[in-house]
């Protein structure tokens, strides 16, 4: 999976923040890429990969 700095970037202040977060595009944009790499870095700072519901 390709790292996506500048998006991740974009995305990172509003981690761990109490509003709800969307992300949409066009069809095989990357959005369920972007989700795995937003996951990645939560478990990276000590969530539980357990706390994570998946199902495509």
């Amino acid at each position: 999976m390709i790292k996506r700095e500048i998006y991740m970037a974009k995305i990172r202040p509003f981690i761990n923040k109490e509003i709800v977060k969307v992300l949409t595009g066009i069809r095989r944009s990357g959005k369920s890429v972007m989700l795995e790499l937003v996951k990645q870095e939560l478990i990276d700072q000590g969530a539980n990969e357990g706390q994570f519901l998946h199902q495509f």
